[in-house]
């Protein structure tokens, strides 16, 4: 009798928790047959989850019956039989595991509970772990969908085949709108459809799946810079080209200009799907011009004139753009067409090499590195040139433009020596060369190549003896420079 008391009143808990009008004090002061029909009552009226308890409470009431009140069980254990919707799903010792199961799933949870207790033996015990799977089952049956495949991949479940098709075709048109005509748009990947059944909030929205495609499939790799790297190294440690690297890092203006500690991106980030169409625009495009030159033996070597100025023309092309997800990765012309005609630019140069000087004059070295200067005392003697040190086989160029009047050996200490006349009594000298590249009566201009410095004759170290003579007068070369 104890037993059942105590079963007692753990209903009248539950009672009391389910409909919230009554205290445990006072549901014990109430006739049973009272409390009964005061539930049927409130599960007349519109049913909610929150008065499942109540349906459980007054089925359990029912079984007992009304003798059952009054009379002893017997020695055997109290359970209850849990019925979802009818069907029966296991038994449990406590409802309490039942009714916070049913708080825990909330409006989730659609099928009816039904408790029923039972006093039996047995040696199987209580299958709560069973009954909790079935009311998870039933908070989230399995509805039909279709699966939307990516390369054999599974990737998202939509209600049904139009809405996969709605899919697609919003993905297709994200990429195939704008100004351009699109002559094709085809996804790249292999797309199927599968008919199959997934847990109800499994279903994804049209939106939703429509972003989750368009999303990278891997997050971008990033790699700092070491001292001395440039984008071709790094390319070749990471096993990429140098055009994927700059095109994943547009900030980098200067391929060999990287600093170290830098962070780059070496890894592209690729969609899910990726959609590739082709459009046709027609565009005009400029001719560039090209310069002509024409050679005039009238005209001194280094002057020009210009016969006819240029002007560019210009061409219509068709033309297919190629992109990937809206990039341009790539164009095909198609036709074109020559609207204006260019116009060449023409140049007539002279190459007639003068015999006297004009215009500034040339340093005669690409050393300006001077061991001694004009008038120098040398023991009892004075130095009547410019000895510039450079080393041996360094360029020596003409000072200005003339003939060659002596290119050899010099027997006066000049050891290799060439002597350019200028014009109006002007004449430079060129001492101790290591090579002499011109011969006597050829015609040079300024800055042309002549021989190489040396240390030829009367030296003591390579250098260029470079002296100017006016009317057979020995000047300061450094007007002459």
């Amino acid at each position: 009798m104890a037993d059942f008391h105590s079963t007692w009143h753990t209903h009248l808990r539950t009672i009391a928790v389910a409909n919230k009008q009554y205290t445990i004090d006072q549901l014990s002061q109430i006739d049973v047959k009272h409390i009964m029909q005061d539930i049927k009552d409130q599960v007349s009226k519109t049913f909610t989850v929150r008065k499942t308890a109540a349906v459980a409470l007054l089925v359990t009431m029912t079984a007992l019956g009304g003798t059952a009140v009054h009379e002893t069980v017997g020695k055997t254990d109290l359970y209850y039989q849990v019925y979802l919707d009818g069907q029966y799903v296991g038994m449990v010792k406590q409802p309490d595991f039942v009714y916070d199961k049913i708080a825990a799933l909330g409006d989730r949870l659609k099928a009816s509970v039904k408790l029923v207790p039972v006093h039996q033996r047995t040696t199987g015990g209580p299958a709560e772990a069973e009954v909790a799977l079935a009311m998870n089952q039933a908070a989230n049956p399995q509805v039909e969908a279709v699966m939307i495949r990516v390369d054999g991949q599974d990737v998202a479940a939509v209600k049904d085949m139009a809405t996969a098709h709605t899919v697609i075709d919003r993905i297709k048109a994200k990429f195939a709108s704008g100004d351009n005509a699109v002559k094709q748009v085809k996804i790249e990947q292999t797309i199927d459809f599968l008919a199959t059944h997934v847990n109800r909030d499994e279903v994804r929205s049209v939106d939703s799946v429509v972003a989750m495609l368009l999303q990278s499939k891997e997050k971008p790799k990033k790699y700092l810079v070491s001292r001395g790297e440039s984008l071709w190294t790094i390319a070749m440690k990471n096993q990429l080209t140098v055009d994927k690297l700059k095109a994943v890092n547009p900030q980098i203006s200067n391929e060999n200009a990287l600093q170290e500690g830098q962070e780059i991106t070496i890894g592209a980030v690729e969609p899910l799907v990726t959609v590739e169409t082709v459009e046709e625009i027609t565009r005009t495009v400029p001719i560039p011009f090209e310069t002509e030159y024409q050679d005039d033996d009238s005209m001194n070597k280094g002057e020009q004139r210009v016969v006819t100025e240029g002007q560019p023309g210009e061409k219509t092309q068709k033309v297919q753009i190629l992109k990937k997800n809206g990039q341009v990765y790539g164009e095909v012309v198609l036709s074109e067409q020559v609207t204006k005609e260019k116009v060449n630019k023409v140049v007539v140069r002279g190459t007639k090499i003068p015999d006297q000087a004009s215009g500034d004059w040339f340093w005669p070295v690409a050393s300006h590195t001077i061991s001694s200067y004009f008038g120098e005392w040398r023991g009892n003697s004075r130095h009547w040139a410019i000895d510039i040190s450079a080393p041996i086989g360094t360029p020596v160029y003409a000072s200005n433009n003339g003939r060659v009047i002596y290119a050899g050996w010099d027997g006066s200490g000049y050891g290799n020596a060439i002597r350019i006349s200028h014009g109006n009594g002007i004449v430079s000298i060129y001492g101790h060369l290591s090579s002499i590249n011109v011969s006597v009566g050829q015609l040079v201009s300024k800055g042309e190549v002549i021989g190489g410095v040396g240390s030829t004759g009367q030296s003591t170290g390579p250098h260029l003896h470079y002296e100017v003579q006016v009317n057979g007068v020995r000047v300061n070369p450094a007007p002459y420079m």
